[in-house]
């Protein structure tokens, strides 16, 4: 048991604690939003400056292979196939393409495709590999894609720099990480097809503008384009690698905040990602909150200790109190309660100890009571007849009627012994097949007195036999039909006793065919048996119903009713093993 002193030192120690580390809760809670909030703006304008840089860096080298239109004589070259070699178109078309070439340092390689001719060539660091046969290009990809679409280029994952056209100009030791753009070259006018532009751009051109969003916290960005393909990553291995939406949900729902910011044109649906430790983010908030708690856990103690102090002596005189009751619950009816104390307690203990008066005096009543109860009992028991005696006598009765040749008789007097035996067994439970016996003795008097045939029917199947029943619960009812129905009316009555076993429950019937009452009479019949005060008419009825609600509660069932007008229905259903 719980004592009064335990229970008001936990409400105050609540009423410290519970306060206090709300309090630090909701600075925590403050300061981790703050923080959080500030972070958060502070990586959006990152991204969204690292963003437009990309944007127009790409912008740049999305534009570059439009140059080429303001170079006759490469142009040239796309319209009527390459010169020939030391010619003065061809000096002109080769100082052209190292012009070119030299413009952007970031150039790894490039590779002209000259549909007419259907060759290809190769620039390395401004040199000119020889031209090569292609006769097949336009069929591999994403050539194929881009010249059956619309698209004026595509931007193809990194990748390490690879020899297209195995020429000897590219040595082997080249294998910078690249991202490849090939553009369509068109005429002008006519729109039509001349051949493809392919750039191998060194991705050290744009890292930077991703890379100086990374930290030393544990932070890590991405740039994805359209279909979430990888073209940067701190880490190499994740190049050219996808990383579908499933995954970047699954990372923000962990440690992790996942940041998106969408770019526009020429990059649209590219995105820049920036993951951020959520671990590093709050690691502030942590140190914060830490320190708080650290200083309230002295407050806290110093706390507990005055009140478990305070608590002590409010609670002292209850304590004395409850020894004082404790000493009477063993049985010491003589303790002093009486108090100086003017408080409410006194005032208890005062009328503790007017009770404890009153109490002695009733026990000093009903002692003397219970010895006259006793002796009203000795005496009650030595009027009493052995039951044994009467089973005896009536075996020996039975014997005689025997051996004068009363068969009759003695079947009779079997009967009735079994009928005494039973009814010995009461309130307790005996199974079907038992009380079925018993209706089967009672039936055998009932057919020696009345002289006839008596109508029952009995459809009680096997399996319920050995069921659990209270004692003398289907014999009440039996009894109610000589009573009310075969005494009156004898040639029209029948009786019918049936017992199934359904879905965990035994059903019991007992149908009574012959005079039936009235609506409003059933009613007050079904009043008088669920209601718990009533002691009038019906009692047989309300005793079962009382004893089913006494074994089985309300998981057993007990209803009456009329047979149409044709008898009395008296049904129940009984729990299975209860």
């Amino acid at each position: 048991m719980r004592s009064f002193q335990v229970r008001l030192l936990l409400l105050l120690v609540i009423f410290i604690i519970l306060p206090y580390f709300l309090s630090v809760f909701i600075i925590y809670g403050n300061t981790k939003s703050s923080i959080e909030n500030k972070e958060l703006e502070k990586s959006r304008e990152e991204l969204r400056e690292a963003g437009n840089d990309l944007e127009q860096h790409f912008e740049k080298m999305i534009t570059l292979p439009y140059s080429v239109y303001n170079m006759p004589d490469i142009l040239q070259v796309f319209d009527e196939g390459l010169p020939k070699e030391n010619s003065s178109n061809f000096l002109s078309f080769e100082k052209s393409i190292e012009t070119f070439s030299a413009t952007r340092p970031e150039l790894v390689q490039l590779r002209f495709y000259f549909h007419k001719e259907k060759e290809s060539l190769i620039v390395y660091k401004s040199n000119l590999s020889a031209p090569k046969t292609q006769s097949n290009y336009v069929k591999h990809p994403p050539f194929k894609q881009l010249y059956q679409s619309e698209q004026d280029y595509v931007i193809e994952e990194p990748h390490k720099a690879k020899n297209y056209d195995n020429v000897p100009i590219i040595p082997k030791t080249e294998d910078s990480m690249v991202v490849t753009m090939h553009h369509k070259i068109k005429n002008i006018l006519s729109e039509e097809f001349l051949g493809f532009l392919t750039m191998d751009i060194d991705i050290t051109s744009y890292s930077p503008l991703v890379k100086q969003l990374e930290g030393d916290d544990g932070t890590s960005v991405f740039l994805l384009n359209e279909d979430y393909k990888v073209m940067y990553s701190s880490d190499s291995k994740q190049m050219g690698q996808m990383i579908s939406k499933k995954e970047l949900t699954a990372l923000s729902e962990s440690t992790e905040l996942v940041l998106t910011e969408s770019l526009q044109a020429p990059l649209n649906n590219w995105r820049v990602v920036k993951i951020i430790s959520k671990d590093a983010l709050f690691q502030d908030a942590k140190k914060a909150a830490y320190t708080n708690v650290v200083l309230g856990l002295g407050v806290v103690v110093l706390g507990v200790i005055m009140v478990f102090l305070i608590s002590r002596i409010v609670t002292k005189p209850i304590r004395v109190l409850s020894d004082k009751v404790r000493s009477i619950e063993g049985g010491n009816m003589d303790v002093m309660l009486t108090t100086s104390r003017k408080d409410e307690i006194g005032h208890l203990e005062n009328h503790m100890q007017e009770m404890l008066h009153r109490i002695n005096n009733h026990i000093d009543r009903e002692y003397k009571l219970e010895i006259e109860v006793k002796k009203s009992q000795l005496r009650a028991l030595k009027s009493q007849v052995n039951p044994h005696f009467l089973f005896n006598a009536l075996q020996s009765i039975g014997a005689v009627a025997l051996d004068s040749g009363a068969k009759g008789v003695y079947g009779l007097i079997i009967s009735l012994s079994k009928m005494m035996r039973y009814s010995l067994q009461a309130d307790q439970l005996v199974t079907v097949d038992k009380e079925l016996d018993y209706i089967h003795s009672y039936l055998v008097l009932q057919k020696e007195r009345f002289g006839e045939e008596v109508d029952v029917q009995f459809s009680v199947d096997k399996e319920v036999e050995n069921e659990l029943i209270p004692s003398m619960l289907l014999q009440p009812l039996v009894e109610n039909y000589f009573k009310h129905s075969y005494e009156k009316y004898s040639d029209e009555s029948r009786l019918e006793i049936i017992g199934e076993k359904e879905r965990g429950v035994i059903k019991l019937a007992v149908k009574s065919y012959g005079p039936t009452l009235q609506e409003a009479e059933l009613n007050s019949l079904r009043q008088t048996i669920y209601n718990r005060s009533a002691t009038q008419k019906g009692i047989g009825l309300k005793n079962i119903y009382d004893r089913l609600l006494l074994h089985f509660g309300h998981e057993a069932t007990f209803h009456i009713d009329s047979l149409e007008g044709k008898g009395f229905e008296v049904m129940m259903t009984i729990p299975i093993n209860k």
